[in-house]
């Protein structure tokens, strides 16, 4: 089965992807990983079949799932009045403030062997998550940075301190995940330096030619086009935050040349770097 490795971007505002699922029209969400840390809540309704890690999960208003990272998931639901949240959390965000989150899972799905504290505690979280959503929609990112900010933070703690587990030897899913995975953690990592792929493949122990393949087959993308996503998704932060010039962000990116850089924006945005930020400018 070939699964597909997601990119996640955060907020500008917030250390976080957020998602709101309201009266779908489609079925699902083929089988995917990624790196960052998942939490889905569903608010009202129920999903039919939300797979991870080989397991199935039907939820039903209240219930909270965790995906940790490099976790094969996938939904199924022929449910269209379910409502849901989900909140993601980047995995560098997420090591620089859990420093041993690697060697530790998160699980909400034991609820007949928790404590009393513990289901006092995930009712705390079900609070938080409600409360998030409602001050999300009504303030937004940007009037309630702070106060979002301090929910995310509560989120984790409990998660952490209330809610984790021993992080089993593999997921389930394809054994070449972690492989994968430290691959686009290492690019992620060097976005500014030359990233040759004869020498990334060096640096794993892999010839060329089976890197490219087992990145494509994991991923779907070729390590070259992922490479330049990320260049490009970095870029685009520096536009919109910043006050770089150009020059300056075709270095931190780790394009060749302005020229290589502004044909690679333009063929995503289809515009100028510069036409972009003077649009979108925060």
């Amino acid at each position: 089965m070939r699964y597909h490795h997601e990119i996640i971007e955060s907020d500008p505002e917030l250390p976080v992807f957020y998602i709101f699922h309201n009266e779908r029209t489609d079925s699902g969400v083929l089988a995917h990983w990624h790196k960052s840390l998942e939490i889905s809540y569903t608010m009202s309704g129920k999903i039919s079949e939300f797979t991870i890690a080989g397991t199935v999960h039907e939820t039903n208003a209240g219930d909270i799932l965790v995906i940790n990272s490099n976790e094969v998931h996938s939904i199924w639901d022929d449910h269209n009045k379910t409502k849901a949240i989900s909140l993601i959390f980047p995995y560098a965000f997420i090591k620089s403030e859990i420093p041993d989150y690697d060697n530790k899972s998160f699980r909400l799905t034991n609820w007949l062997a928790y404590t009393e504290l513990q289901r006092e505690k995930l009712d705390e979280l079900r609070g938080l998550l409600d409360r998030y959503f409602a001050v999300m929609e009504s303030d937004g990112a940007v009037k309630a940075r702070l106060l979002l900010k301090g929910m995310l933070y509560q989120i984790l703690f409990l998660l952490d301190a209330y809610f984790s587990v021993p992080k089993a030897e593999r997921n389930i899913g394809s054994a070449s995940l972690p492989l994968i995975s430290a691959v686009t953690q290492h690019i992620d990592e060097n976005l500014d330096k030359e990233l040759a792929l004869d020498k990334l493949a060096e640096t794993f122990h892999l010839s060329y030619t089976h890197l490219c393949r087992l990145f494509k087959k994991e991923t779907g993308s070729t390590i070259h086009s992922y490479i330049v996503e990320q260049r490009l998704n970095k870029a685009v932060k520096q536009l919109m935050f910043t006050d770089k010039n150009i020059r300056y962000i075709v270095d931190a990116c780790g394009f060749p040349n302005q020229k290589s850089f502004s044909a690679a924006f333009k063929n995503k945005y289809g515009m100028t770097p510069k036409r972009y930020r003077d649009q979108n400018k925060a």
